[in-house]
């Protein structure tokens, strides 16, 4: 553990027992997947089942957000270098519309609960901003977050969270009011999001720390950090550690480290590691949950060092992987095609 770590290790742990009892809503399989390539200026669709690549789109230089439309006809992509949100026929990939936002900075998307807007967290604006999905334009923003970064519904499906990173901390916004509700300021630069199922819990990783860190949103308040020790062989201080989490059921969250190249299963009640995979991962940038895919749950792990999408399972407290796809370079953000 860094020195850093230790010492929010001590600050924090407090001896906190969960019983969490997690339970995720029935949903279906996706079949396939959209993958944004960073530095391919490019979109990748690729077949879960087959574990293939079928086809890669230009999109414009140096995309990262990406949300698809309830009914599966329209994605849109973040594509920062032209500071636009731009829209685009799911099947064919034709340009169907776009709105200029602004200077972005990995601008997370995602798209809100009634499917009429997509949400675009905008660094360089202080803004969560709201772009129509019918008109393709702008529509409203939500002023009070502090660079915003990423975006994520809590499972509740009614407020949205935001972490912020000037004034570090985690926004909370009501996205159908279009008004921010709170800011809780940290004094970590948190990573990414996940949450416990009846969203009294938070967890988010952050730089330098071997870890990750769990938040009661309510109250603003960190409870306390999972620490997670390095190997022995690849212990030196890292800017980059953790980067994305993923909470998957079961007591169980997957956190994707980056600098070290590894996934790690975490049973947050326990706060302990219950497994490690190397096979595979190369500088794993972003782990999601396939919706759908069942007690032997799988995720999908974006690994920035190969340009590779790779398919894990999480059965029995153990992780093993599935295979792996070629994408373009640097892939990151994903979008789920609806079954049909």
């Amino acid at each position: 553990m860094t020195h850093r770590a230790a010492l929010w290790a001590a600050a924090l742990a407090v001896g906190v027992g969960l019983t969490l009892g997690w339970a995720l809503p029935a949903e279906a399989q996706p079949r396939e997947v959209f993958v944004v390539n960073t530095q391919d200026a490019s979109v990748s669709r690729v077949d879960l089942s087959a574990l293939k690549e079928v086809a890669r789109f230009p999109v414009g230089p140096r995309p990262y957000g990406i949300a698809i439309t309830k009914d599966g006809k329209t994605v849109a992509v973040g594509v920062e270098d032209e500071e636009k949100v731009k829209f685009f026929d799911a099947k064919s990939f034709e340009l169907r519309g776009e709105t200029r936002i602004g200077p972005m900075h990995n601008d997370h998307m995602l798209l809100t609960q009634d499917g009429r807007h997509v949400l675009v967290a905008n660094y360089d604006s202080d803004d969560v901003v709201g772009v129509d999905v019918a008109s393709m334009q702008e529509a409203f923003r939500i002023e009070g977050a502090s660079a915003p970064h990423v975006v994520k519904y809590g499972p509740l499906g009614k407020l949205a969270y935001v972490t912020c990173k000037k004034v570090t901390g985690i926004a909370v916004i009501d996205p159908a009011a279009r008004r921010l509700v709170s800011f809780h300021p940290l004094n970590v630069n948190p990573r990414s999001l996940t949450f416990r199922p009846d969203e009294s819990r938070l967890y988010f990783a952050s730089f330098w720390v071997d870890g990750f860190f769990e938040m009661d949103p309510v109250a603003g308040k960190v409870i306390r950090l999972i620490a997670l020790e390095p190997p022995s062989d690849n212990a030196a201080p890292q800017e980059v550690t953790y980067h994305g989490v993923e909470a998957v059921g079961g007591n169980v969250v997957l956190a994707a480290n980056e600098g070290r190249s590894y996934l790690d299963a975490v049973d947050v009640a326990g706060g302990r590691l219950l497994d490690r995979l190397t096979k595979g991962i190369s500088k794993p940038c972003c782990v999601e949950r396939i919706p759908g895919s069942g007690e032997a749950t799988r995720a999908l792990v974006s690994n920035l060092g190969d340009g590779t999408v790779q398919l894990v399972e999480l059965g029995d407290g153990k992780l093993r992987s599935l295979g792996k796809v070629q994408v373009g370079a640097a892939p990151k953000r994903v979008a789920w095609v609806p079954s049909q």
